[in-house]
């Protein structure tokens, strides 16, 4: 359980209240930049909201105000957040498509890399499972614009469409420059002990993908060395 006053932030979204955050005194992991959320502005129209958190973990917020988890079984103990500590999720990350490069004006197609996954381990004395779910996806862009998906998004041709094809998770660039893209992912988290049934815990935990540095320029100096209408089969033709 880390030390400090957690600064919180909250947005709405997708017909969820999301909390986000760090510490304000004491620090810790995930608060750095690139990190944790809480460092960067969020989409238009995000407000901030003072929460009270029930767990602080690693900088982050957790909880959503609600209370502690009640024993549902006799016997079985209630797990709060700072219990599953020990209990790591996988990093996400993500990559984008075309790779390193935008044309201002066309869509630039990004897509998170993560699962749901099991981490086992010893929990209150106990051999447990926490299973971690990617339920939220937050993007920015690095132009000011930011946005929360409920998809990890796939390739174009996964999705069966051509280069510059508008994907679910894309993005159009406005004005040459390079930018930062950073991507932060939410995980719900559940435990169980000795393979017994699972028990959800309130809140997320929100993980720092890797950064994605790239370039936006015109169509004419970035995409094909010749005129499309003579035929070339570069990407955008």
């Amino acid at each position: 359980m880390l030390g400090g006053c957690p600064d919180v932030r909250g947005e709405v979204g997708d017909g969820a209240a999301i909390i986000d955050g760090e510490l304000t005194n004491g620090g810790g992991p995930g608060s750095g930049s690139g990190g944790g959320g809480g460092g960067a502005s969020g989409p238009p129209g995000s407000v901030e909201m003072p929460m009270p958190c029930d767990e602080v973990f690693a900088g982050y917020c957790y909880g959503e105000g609600q209370p502690k988890p009640v024993d549902a079984e006799p016997g079985v103990p209630a797990v709060t957040w700072s219990d599953i500590a020990i209990f790591r999720p996988r990093p996400p990350t993500q990559f984008m498509q075309p790779d390193g490069w935008m044309v201002v004006g066309l869509p630039t197609n990004f897509v998170a890399r993560t699962e749901p996954h099991i981490v086992s381990g010893t929990l209150l004395g106990a051999p447990a499972d926490v299973r971690f779910t990617p339920v939220g996806y937050r993007w920015r862009y690095g132009d000011g614009s930011a946005v929360r998906r409920t998809t990890t998004g796939a390739t174009w041709a996964a999705l069966g469409l051509r280069e510059f094809d508008a994907t679910p998770t894309s993005h159009v660039y406005d004005a040459p420059g390079t930018y930062v893209i950073e991507l932060d992912v939410e995980f719900t988290a559940e435990y169980r002990f000795a393979g017994g049934a699972w028990r959800s815990l309130a809140g997320v935990i929100v993980l720092p993908a890797n950064d994605l540095i790239a370039t936006a320029g015109d169509a004419v100096t970035v995409l094909v060395d010749r005129d499309c209408t003579e035929g070339a089969v570069g990407p955008g033709c």
